[in-house]
């Protein structure tokens, strides 16, 4: 994890207004690693299903307007998808699926303990404040436990360029080359 920058002042309160002012979703998409999270995605979303088995499926969704638009596009030119998350914001370990790239660009509100796990440094534990913006790299190990309510995070991720053809208005069905689906 890399620490980029920090939203401050009328900012972050701006932001903060505009998260609690979401209709954040316990059943948009559903997680084993994160059972009790409420989001909602902008930009490509994904039901976070597998791609191995044929579940996973990217389509377009809301636009989050100006300010958090261009606010993605300074943390992460050209970002793909904006996940959003609130409520019980405790996730565990896990990695990110495969059609999103390596690196993502995480916005917290609130405070949480961040960990990432990886063979060279063991465990290493973070502690996320209020407007912390960070590089992470979501295909590292990582688990998030928030010690603060409420707490959110914005995460911005690129989705990898093999799978951009299969964004769809109607939940496209994406698969591995030689995987066959079973839909």
């Amino acid at each position: 994890m890399e620490v980029i920058g920090r939203i401050l002042g009328e900012n972050l309160t701006e932001l903060w207004a505009w998260v609690e002012a979401l209709a954040l979703s316990p059943t948009a998409i559903r997680s084993r690693y994160a059972p009790n999270r409420r989001v909602k995605c902008f930009g490509v979303a994904s039901n976070l299903q597998s791609i191995s088995k044929g579940r996973a499926r990217l389509f377009r969704t809301d636009d989050p307007g100006e300010w958090v638009r261009s606010l993605g596009d300074r943390l992460l030119p050209d970002w793909h998808s904006l996940l959003v998350c609130g409520g019980d914001t405790t996730i565990h370990w896990h990695r990110d699926h495969g059609h999103f790239e390596g690196i993502a660009v995480m916005v917290n509100l609130g405070e949480a303990f961040y960990f990432e796990r990886d063979y060279e440094q063991g465990e290493v534990q973070h502690h996320l404040t209020n407007g912390l913006v960070v590089r992470i790299n979501t295909k590292l190990l990582h688990k998030a436990i928030p010690i603060s309510a409420p707490r959110y995070n914005l995460t911005f991720r690129h989705i990898k360029p093999e799978f951009l053809p299969y964004i769809d208005e109607t939940a496209a069905q994406l698969s591995l080359p030689g995987i066959q689906s079973n839909s």
